[in-house]
This record gives C-alpha cells, sequence and structure tokens, in this order.
C-alpha cells in the first residue's frame, strides 16, 4: 500500500521514497540508488495519487532493482577490505613495519585509527592500480596491435574506465578493488574503444575476440560491481 507520509515523502512497499520536486520536469522519473534507495523525481505540483500510481505501474521493476542493489551490498562485510576480488580482516597495527602488508586473510596497516588507516590505504591501493591496470593494458593493447599514449587513473563513483581522443586511457583506481577477470574485462573494453567509439556489434565482436567470456566478466560488474565504486572504510565499520 502507498500512502502519503509527508509533503516530501510518500511511503511505499513499507519504505520512504524521497520525492524530489522540480519545476522544469515534464515527466514523473522513478530511481533506484546504488544503495537501493527508491526516488521519485516529479513536476511541481504533481498529485499524491498520480505518484502512486506511478509507483504502482513499476512496482515490479522496481522491487526487483532494490533487492539485486541490496544484494549487491550485502556481499560486503563488516570490518573487511577488498584487494582483487578478495575479502581480508582489517587489522591496525601502529608498530607495523610498513603502511600496509598483505597477509593470509588479513591487510595489516599501519594506523592506530580507521581515519589514518584510511589515508594509508588509499595510497597504497592506488599505487598497487597503477601498477597493475598500466601492466594489463601493455599486456592487451600488444595482443591487440594498439598503440596507447597515456594511462591515468581517477576516483570516480560511477564509472570504471574512458577511452580519450589521442590514444588516451583512464580508469577507476577501485578495479583493483575487484576481481582480476573484471579489470581485465574493463581494460579490454576501453582499449577496444579505440578502434570502435560506439558500442556497435563491431565493438563487442572486438572485445569477444580477446575476452571470449566477456559476457560473465560483465555481468559480474553490473551485478556486483557497484558497491565497490562507493566503499570505504567507513562502510568496513560501519
Amino acid at each position: 500500500m502507498v500512502s502519503n507520509k509527508n509533503q516530501g515523502r510518500l511511503l511505499f512497499a513499507g519504505r520512504e521514497v524521497p520525492i524530489k520536486w522540480s519545476r522544469r520536469r515534464r515527466t514523473i522519473g522513478l530511481t533506484v540508488t546504488a544503495k537501493g534507495e527508491v526516488i521519485i523525481s516529479a513536476p511541481q505540483g504533481s498529485s499524491p495519487d498520480l505518484l502512486r500510481k506511478a509507483l504502482h505501474q513499476h512496482r515490479d521493476w522496481l522491487e526487483r532493482k532494490v533487492a539485486a542493489r541490496t544484494e549487491s551490498w550485502a556481499r560486503l562485510q563488516q570490518g573487511a577490505v577488498y584487494f582483487l576480488g578478495q575479502t581480508y580482516r582489517l587489522a591496525l597495527d601502529p608498530a607495523a613495519k610498513g603502511p600496509v602488508a598483505l597477509g593470509p586473510g588479513e591487510m595489516r596497516v599501519r594506523a592506530a585509527t580507521p581515519a589514518v588507516a584510511w589515508g594509508l590505504l588509499l595510497a597504497w591501493y592506488y599505487q598497487e592500480a597503477e601498477r597493475l591496470i598500466k601492466e594489463r593494458v601493455e599486456h592487451f593493447a600488444g595482443a591487440m596491435d594498439l598503440r596507447v599514449r597515456r594511462v591515468e587513473l581517477r576516483q570516480w563513483r560511477r564509472r570504471w574506465g574512458e577511452c580519450r581522443p589521442q590514444e588516451d586511457l583512464r580508469f577507476n583506481w577501485r578495479l583493483i578493488l575487484v576481481p582480476p577477470a573484471v579489470l581485465d574485462y574493463v581494460v579490454v573494453h576501453e582499449l577496444t574503444h579505440l578502434k570502435e567509439p560506439g558500442h556497435t556489434p563491431r565493438f563487442w565482436q572486438g572485445v569477444a575476440r580477446v575476452l571470449p567470456d566477456y559476457r560473465e566478466r560483465r555481468s559480474w560488474l553490473n551485478r556486483y560491481g557497484t558497491p565497490f565504486l562507493l566503499w570505504s572504510l567507513s562502510e568496513a565499520e560501519s
């Protein structure tokens, strides 16, 4: 049942749905955020009944999307950190010899607090991402007979990679968190864009020539990747 909660929210399927009012909008839009929150965007002055109708019409889609987002976030474990698709227990050790040390099932960080640890981890993640991503770009560029002028890292919250003009590639450093097979998929995806700018059948044929199982890799990224775009130690400690 959907009913009014207050001026800026509706109650839908037992959860509050924020309403974003806009004088510019002409239609109602429904969004499920990365963390599974439903948001409704509506023209200013839309009636509650019209908003309820939109929610009801798309109820099945919304529930599937919320369930998928909830499942992907549920894979993250409290007190854990991640590296190349593996889960590690975070160990804070102010007396550790190095800033970050990876051991069996454990990532030891030379810090007394999560705030300090996060700064050290970011630097280590960035260093490892730069090393590995450049290595994989070089490997696949050679196999695909491509030239790459520059590889840069970025910290995006919504994308994993980008192909720029003049043979430049950009990648999200957070690829170091996901499985190597998925990292390789993103690298090959962006390299293929040097030949095929759009996602045409020829583009996907080019990806498939290098990674015949790219669909499985892409499916993992679409299903489970989003939380890693937003993850931080605050998530691990919550």
